[in-house]
């Protein structure tokens, strides 16, 4: 059953994900990696192998156990075109599991490159056509030739890939989940709910991708969005700053480093689509910064936000 608005299920969440691809995870590691590596595996592979396969199941698993809670119309695509909203973006984890990653959280609004031709199969089966598009669309992007005009999130991107040798690592994230039209969702009724399954689908990347480095790149206007999420005051502050770059010249609006949650290494810079020289100067220091230095904690993550401080 939908609940009053049509918005929370109050059906059960979803039943296991995916038991036949447990079935088969290490045997298709072994066998694909053996294959490629022309060799028999060592004991201490076939685990690494195990481990990455699992990293992108269980993701999988929350994110289907997640999108069961909200009401199934929101993930038809019909439905959704008739609210002038998208389906639920989400997320991937690297491509390449053992190389350095670097999650990237933006404020980009992916009209029909976000969308998911889907009618009522279950959050199962769009959990796997969901991630199908998210690969589909960021290797696109990603593929390239030049620039972008302008400055650009994707330019940012490529950047960021060419600096620390691999986009392999880089992982394709966006503070908000739905967009409405290519637009910010944040006059649809239904933003309560876009914020909670927006804030929930982050947990989950943080919790399970363990990103070396994270970029969020969101911008001025979702400025308060970013510190609901991740509030920098009052009883449930979760943010602590650590330094700024001033002494280089670089303003601390520009460029702001904090840690998250006690744990998590951030790293607070503007939008990439900003074309002030300020602007400009700290996302080449940020890039500096992470092509140089080894991060002192498991995660760094660097969100883009607005320009007044945290």
């Amino acid at each position: 059953m939908i609940a009053q608005g049509g918005e929370l299920a109050t059906e059960p969440t979803a039943p296991t994900l995916y038991p036949a691809r447990r079935v088969f995870w290490l045997s298709s590691a072994i066998s694909r990696r053996s294959t490629r590596d022309q060799g028999s595996p060592t004991i201490n592979q076939i685990t690494r192998w195990a481990r990455d396969e699992a990293m992108d199941a269980i993701p999988e698993k929350r994110y289907s156990e997640i999108l069961a809670a909200i009401a199934p119309t929101f993930l038809d695509h019909d439905v959704a075109k008739g609210r002038r909203l998208s389906t639920p973006f989400l997320v991937n984890g690297p491509k390449d599991p053992e190389a350095r990653r670097i999650m990237v959280i933006g404020r980009e609004y992916g009209g029909n490159g976000w969308n998911v031709a889907h009618q009522g199969d279950g959050p199962n089966a769009y959990v796997t056509k969901a991630l199908t598009r998210h690969r589909d669309f960021f290797d696109k992007a990603m593929a390239k030739e030049g620039r972008d005009r302008g400055d650009t999130f994707f330019n940012f991107m490529r950047a960021l890939a060419r600096s620390i040798g691999t986009e392999g690592g880089l992982i394709y994230s966006n503070l908000l989940c739905l967009d409405s039209g290519g637009k910010s969702p944040r006059t649809s009724e239904h933003f309560p709910l876009i914020k909670r399954l927006s804030k929930q689908l982050l947990d989950v990347q943080l919790d399970h991708f363990k990103p070396d480095v994270v970029i969020f790149a969101n911008g001025m206007d979702t400025v308060g969005i970013r510190r609901e999420f991740f509030p920098i005051d009052g009883d449930g502050k979760v943010c602590v700053s650590l330094r700024n770059w001033e002494e280089r010249g670089i303003s601390k609006n520009q460029l702001w480093e904090f840690e998250l949650h006690g744990k998590f290494l951030c790293y607070r810079i503007q939008h990439p689509s900003a074309r002030s020289n300020a602007a400009k100067a700290a996302r080449k220091q940020l890039v500096e910064v992470l092509s140089e230095t080894i991060p002192r904690k498991q995660l760094v993550t660097a969100i883009a936000a607005g320009a007044d401080g945290l």
